[in-house]
């Protein structure tokens, strides 16, 4: 390294993403006595998207998934569906990153450019998707399938 190199500033900045689970990743979580809120209270949720607003974090990310089970913790059970979640962020907040998991395997290519781009509209820009296929029989079986497409 040359003494340039190393003399020159280094630009490069840490980026914070929220992943949010409201009830917490803990498959007991739910179980806890404090009032920790609600996955489904949007007031609750605006709150914590402007906690990590304010805290400078560059993302609020919102996962999904299109099917559940008796294997599923249940802390991810009870949530809103994250394209509405992420729209009504979206007018409470002014600069955080807005993402979403959407999978692709069930999904129309048309619904998901027209939900993403809703969204990256009311957003100002700040929407993002975490592109995901499903693999699982028991999201199969939801959209009046047998098994999973090949």
């Amino acid at each position: 390294m040359t003494s340039d190199s190393s003399s020159a500033k280094n630009t490069r900045q840490l980026r914070l993403g929220l992943f949010v689970q409201p009830l917490g990743h803990h498959v007991s979580g739910w179980r806890l006595t404090e009032n920790l809120g609600s996955p489904t209270d949007i007031d609750w949720l605006t709150g914590i998207a402007k906690k990590a607003e304010e805290g400078k974090f560059d993302m609020f990310f919102v996962g999904d998934a299109l099917a559940t089970s008796v294997y599923r913790l249940p802390s991810t059970m009870a949530r809103l569906e994250p394209l509405t979640l992420l729209s009504a962020l979206a007018v409470q907040t002014r600069h955080i990153g807005l993402a979403a998991t959407a999978s692709t395997t069930f999904s129309d290519p048309f619904n998901l450019a027209r939900s993403f781009s809703s969204l990256d509209h009311i957003s100002h820009g700040r929407a993002a998707w975490n592109v995901v296929t499903s693999f699982s029989t028991d999201v199969a079986r939801n959209f009046s399938r047998d098994d999973m497409p090949t």
